[in-house]
């Protein structure tokens, strides 16, 4: 399903050959995005154990969570011999619950490092500057930014767990295109003293760039948390200059959403490069819901709830796609997508600039957007009123969120629509790959 693929079908006339394939492949051949893209295929299964761990986190150890909380389960109350209440929070079973799974929230930060770290090495290779050198760039403006940032450290993971990948983008960027700018300027190297190891011969050339970055870095991670700290933050700006009754209107909220998608395609991390505009209006509703019994539809739990959109092309390609490797590859991401672990499908089916794919993934989860406006305000669904964890299992996302079925109900009409939308796309592309169909019937081994 990858490059070569668009040769079979890109015969056909009209906006797929007109205007998607031409556009997909000149994206593909933009090296920075292709680092982007390399970067995520390496860092899968990392990205897949982290979130795990974070899962369980959430549901194992979280003593307000689904499975400890007293307004689930309970069963915190069970293993402390009945606490209820006050003296349940104040037992020492919570204060271990809650100091382990805020221990696992380390997660979100070691996932953006790792991240800038491997996209660091791609950008070296990109830009000729020494790897080595240029990573020690990344993890010490990472150490600037970790050290500059003013709360707590649960709150510091909860800030990664939002800009995680939108930092990874900007710090392995910025340092380490100065570095390898800086060190192919001839007056910025220094001469050394002939018969050191290479390896020190090398760094001590590269001085002045590497000091420079470093120093950039610095003041460049101080001014950021400065201007988050602030006033000018861009949240603030958004907040200050749009009303939100604005931010909550259907056409806005689905225009959200399709920009969210459109990042994705790309191959980029659509829900952290959109952070500004959710904690603008969609993370101030869920509070709001939450906390002072406000009245919004559109919030920050109702959007990660549609990300069960993608579930609906793995179902529809397990099931309709007429080549074995698809499906095969369909049947083992489906389990982690129940658990919302979506990337691994995302990147590897691919949907990442994928021109046959690039309609129903942007009108599926943009249907989603809308029938869910229309089932909460007729009061077919509640509200979400309840904040839950990204990394929550689906329709057990919807149901907590809501704190009813229906919205786990909701979560399954979403996906049996975007069923339908994926499917006469899966059996399009069947017709327009027949000749790869048949290649794998000839050669089953290499499928």
């Amino acid at each position: 399903m990858g490059g070569h693929n668009e040769q079979d079908y890109s015969q056909r006339g009209g906006l797929l050959d007109g205007i998607i394939i031409p556009l997909s492949r000149r994206l593909r051949k933009i090296a920075y995005l292709k680092a982007i893209r390399e970067s995520f295929c390496l860092m899968m299964p990392v990205i897949i154990l982290l979130t795990l761990i974070h899962m369980t986190g959430y549901l194992l150890c979280n003593p307000n969570g689904p499975l400890l909380g007293e307004d689930w389960l309970g069963l915190g109350s069970i293993l402390t011999g009945g606490l209820h209440d006050q003296a349940y929070r104040e037992s020492a079973f919570f204060a271990l619950g809650n100091q382990i799974k805020e221990y696992l929230e380390v997660t979100n930060i070691l996932n953006s490092l790792l991240f800038a770290m491997v996209l660091t090495v791609k950008l070296a290779d990109l830009w000729q500057g020494n790897k080595y050198l240029a990573l020690i760039c990344t993890v010490s403006a990472y150490l600037f930014l970790i050290t500059a940032f003013p709360g707590s450290s649960h709150e510091l993971a909860l800030y990664f767990a939002v800009r995680g990948f939108f930092l990874a983008l900007l710090i392995a960027t910025f340092s380490t295109l100065m570095f390898s700018r800086l060190s192919q300027l001839k007056f910025w190297q220094l001469s050394v003293v002939p018969g050191l190891p290479h390896e020190m011969a090398v760094s001590l050339k590269l001085l002045l760039p590497l000091s420079f970055t470093l120093l950039a870095s610095l003041f460049t991670a101080f001014g950021w948390i400065s201007i988050e700290s602030a006033l000018l933050s861009l949240p603030t700006l958004l907040a200050n200059a749009i009303h939100e009754n604005i931010a909550q209107s259907p056409a806005l909220a689905i225009g959200y959403e399709l920009i969210r998608r459109l990042l994705w395609w790309l191959g980029l991390n659509g829900n952290s490069l959109t952070c500004f505009w959710s904690e603008a209006f969609y993370v101030p509703a869920q509070t709001a819901n939450e906390l002072t019994g406000g009245k919004f539809i559109f919030t920050a739990e109702f959007f990660d709830a549609t990300s069960i959109s993608l579930l609906g092309l793995a179902i529809s390609v397990w099931v309709f796609a007429s080549r074995r490797k698809l499906r095969r590859l369909s049947a083992y991401c489906f389990p982690l997508m129940l658990l919302s672990i979506n990337e691994p499908f995302l990147f590897a089916l691919p949907i990442v600039l994928n021109p046959m794919f690039l309609v129903p993934y942007l009108l599926a989860p943009m249907l989603n957007v809308l029938v869910g406006w229309l089932a909460i305000h007729w009061g077919i669904v509640p509200l979400f009123r309840y904040t839950v964890e990204s990394t929550a299992p689906v329709l057990l996302q919807g149901w907590l969120a809501t704190g009813d079925v229906m919205g786990a109900v909701l979560q399954l009409v979403w996906l049996s629509l975007d069923i339908v939308v994926y499917t006469p796309f899966v059996i399009i592309f069947n017709l327009l790959t027949q000749e790869e169909d048949r290649r794998e019937e000839a050669h089953p081994h290499e499928a």
